[in-house]
């Protein structure tokens, strides 16, 4: 496979890098474990991994001989293609604690594995700064609540959010494509990367995606042919799966917000208003990435499936990671934009933003910055505390009195998202026109 050209890293470097990697997992599993423990001792019902105990159920039940599809736990069924419980079946051999513990650490490392990409895309050829990004980045990022949430409950966020930003960041020429169709395969949301790539003149690769992706449903259909049957005859659109029948999946998408503000008859205004988001979403992903501003591109396209997926809860903005290191690496210029110390004068470039290539640029960050980036983390964060103190029994208050809102800003907070990038574009003068095709990395 073919992929974007780096240096290697000195020994300073791979020191630096393994140290973070084991503080990361040392802090998951510390603050997991913790919560684990306050939870057992205050009686709470709420304990970590809820939702990998759905995979494991479903993984069990496939090596039972049985469907996936016809096993829940407190109500929540597998809502995945068959495909994924195939890459599960693990979890289904060794102990519920075992296989939580792995999957949690294995998630663990994938967040600064994440970062440490990030960094290279906004500080190519600064091994110092990408290291304190790298640092930074990756400690900042743990408490939001994506995040920490998806750790938590032992969800598939973190992976699939790795898995596309290779594809689309690192990964040229005929490969390109590949892992966003396995991400497909094992969830369907990363689909809308496949319209991104062909809106974007990159049809090869969208084809890639497209056969990578009918790729995991053959082999779906010739392993779990009666499951694959299930999923692919109408369970795929069954949302009561996502919830027990009991509690009321609002979310924090389009859909979910008609559903928790308008009255019932309003409900079925949330389909033609979805499509016409998913329209002007991708029209600003396609933009930016006319711009040569990838990683605008491609974050514009993701908000734009967290708004109109019927279904979307806090732990799928994981895209929170890329977001705020792009608007922390770059003040919003015309041109690929750096972030410097400052807010008066011009220093040496901390980072320099890229699509495919360096681009030398010695600017001064806006005074606002700062204050943009540390208002978003607060934005992602402040919801877990809340969380964790409900879910521990220490605050008497329904879960809905403080969901509810923290979805609606997440809502509102997309949606100002995808407007913003689209009035900035509009500033920074006409297109640029179809984005050069990297050049092949030397053998």
């Amino acid at each position: 496979m073919t992929v974007a050209p780096h240096t290697g890293p000195d020994r300073r470097t791979a020191a630096t890098v393994t140290g973070v990697l084991l503080l990361t997992v040392a802090v998951t599993v510390a603050a997991i474990a913790a919560v684990q423990w306050v939870a057992a001792r205050t009686g709470s019902a709420w304990a970590p991994g809820g939702d990998l105990a759905v995979y494991r159920d479903a993984a069990t039940a496939v090596l039972g001989g049985g469907s996936p599809y016809e096993v829940s736990r407190d109500g929540y069924g597998f809502v995945y293609p068959p495909f994924a419980v195939l890459t599960l079946l693990p979890l289904a051999t060794v102990g519920p604690s075992v296989g939580y513990w792995a999957w949690t650490a294995l998630s663990a490392l994938v967040v600064p594995a994440v970062v440490w990409l990030l960094a290279g895309h906004l500080a190519p050829g600064d091994g110092r700064r990408r290291l304190v990004l790298f640092a930074a980045g990756t400690l900042a990022v743990l408490p939001l609540s994506p995040i920490a949430g998806t750790l938590l409950l032992g969800n598939v966020n973190i992976l699939l959010l790795a898995l596309v930003l290779v594809d689309l960041l690192r990964i040229r020429g005929r490969h390109q494509g590949i892992l966003i169709g396995v991400a497909a395969g094992l969830k369907l949301t990363p689909l809308i990367f496949v319209a991104y790539l062909l809106l974007t003149g990159r049809i090869r690769a969208a084809v890639t995606a497209l056969a990578t992706f009918a790729a995991t449903v053959v082999v779906g259909f010739v392993l779990l042919p009666s499951a694959s049957a299930t999923f692919w005859g109408g369970a795929f659109v069954d949302g009561s799966r996502t919830r027990p029948p009991d509690e009321e999946a609002y979310g924090s998408s389009l859909r979910g917000a008609t559903l928790n503000l308008l009255p019932e008859s309003w409900h079925p205004v949330w389909l033609p208003v979805s499509v016409l988001a998913g329209v002007a979403g991708l029209a600003v992903a396609v933009w930016a990435s006319r711009r040569h501003e990838e990683l605008t591109g491609i974050l514009a396209c993701a908000v734009t499936g967290l708004l109109v997926s019927p279904v979307t809860w806090y732990a799928h903005w994981v895209w929170c990671v890329p977001l705020l290191a792009l608007l922390a690496a770059r003040p919003g210029r015309q041109v690929p934009a750096v972030f410097a110390a400052g807010s008066g004068r011009q220093v040496p470039a901390v980072f320099a933003a890229r699509s495919g290539r360096q681009v030398p640029a010695v600017l001064a960050a806006r005074p606002g910055r700062p204050v943009l980036v540390g208002g978003l983390w607060l934005v992602f964060a402040l919801p877990l505390p809340w969380w964790i103190a409900h879910v521990v029994g220490w605050v008497p208050l329904p879960e809905q009195t403080w969901v509810r809102p923290v979805e609606l800003l997440y809502t509102l907070l997309g949606a100002a998202l995808l407007v913003l990038a689209a009035v900035r574009l509009h500033r920074t003068g006409p297109d640029a026109g179809p984005a050069p095709r990297p050049a092949r990395p030397p053998a």
